[in-house]
């Protein structure tokens, strides 16, 4: 029989790690005053790799281009 319940793939694994991510960036701009997270950050480096990414989907969704980058992560980076 096909288990229905189990490890959480795809889109939903994504938004969890998109999410825990966000968290700590958020976390990083109350100690910084600033998202401008360096690219090797040495404290956090999966930070510093995450908002590379972040600010490369961001671009390629303006261009039209696929993405993984949405509306509404976008305006969630906003905030």
């Amino acid at each position: 029989d096909f288990e229905w319940v189990g490890k959480k793939h795809g889109r939903a694994r994504d938004d969890e790690g998109w999410q825990r991510r966000y968290e700590e960036l958020k976390e990083f701009k109350t100690r910084t005053g600033h998202c401008r997270v360096p690219q090797r950050f040495e404290e956090n480096k999966a930070l510093g790799s995450w908002v590379m990414v972040q600010r490369s989907q961001y671009k390629r969704m303006m261009d039209g281009k696929s993405s993984a980058m949405t509306i509404e992560r976008a305006k969630t980076l906003d905030d």
